[in-house]
């Protein structure tokens, strides 16, 4: 992989890390105000996305020429992964328990982070498509240590959505995967906490002592 696509690709997921702050700043409003309301602020972004991607894809402003080389090649025509992204984290918190969202979501982020720079940097065997099995492995093993530190024992619910991440990463080729694996994953969760009536803590956030 030569040095200036590697940069790319750093400079893609440097901005895919970006939604870390949205599930940070969900997580606040939830404690402050009311699950529609924290809700609702998403979606106002993912309006102001949406005009964004607009201006992008319909004027062509001369920014979108220099955003393209940063952009995937079926990205630079359509809507970004930003979109589906967005709309990955509304149906998660909206449909499934908070943690299940969390972990979900935070497969999403960081599993496709280390497949892509790992699968890029050292992949040489393919799987499927273009991953590698370098890639997928780091995928997989992102999902259980993000598991493992959010919610070390509920491994019956972390393993399950670290796996099914991970092998919706792997498959999704056509489709996005910002959209597959978080739903996928997430469903997964839901219904393992259902069957299993698991007990999840309950949500709470503090930043260096600032926020209870």
């Amino acid at each position: 992989m030569d040095n200036n696509s590697l940069f790319r690709e750093l400079v893609r997921k440097a901005f895919h890390l970006s939604s870390v702050f949205i599930l940070v700043g969900y997580t606040l409003l939830l404690n402050y105000t009311t699950p529609r309301i924290a809700i609702l602020a998403i979606t106002g972004l993912l309006l102001l996305l949406l005009e964004i991607e607009y201006i992008r894809l319909e004027h062509r402003p001369r920014i979108a020429e220099a955003i393209d080389g940063f952009l995937r090649k079926h990205e630079k025509t359509q809507i970004s992964s930003a979109v589906f992204l967005l709309i990955s984290i509304i149906i998660c918190f909206g449909a499934f328990d908070y943690w299940v969202a969390f972990l979900a979501l935070s497969m999403t982020v960081f599993g496709d982070l280390f497949a892509a720079l790992f699968g890029r940097a050292f992949g040489k065997t393919k799987i499927y498509g273009n991953k590698t099995y370098i890639g997928t492995l780091a995928c997989l093993a992102t999902n259980m240590i993000i598991g493992f530190l959010t919610m070390p024992n509920m491994i019956l619910l972390f393993a399950p959505m670290a796996i099914t991440a991970t092998v919706f990463e792997l498959f999704t080729k056509k489709m996005d995967d910002n959209l597959t694996v978080p739903l996928f994953a997430g469903f997964a969760g839901q219904m393992i906490v259902y069957f299993f009536a698991l007990e999840l803590p309950p949500v709470a956030f503090t930043l260096f002592g600032l926020f209870n």
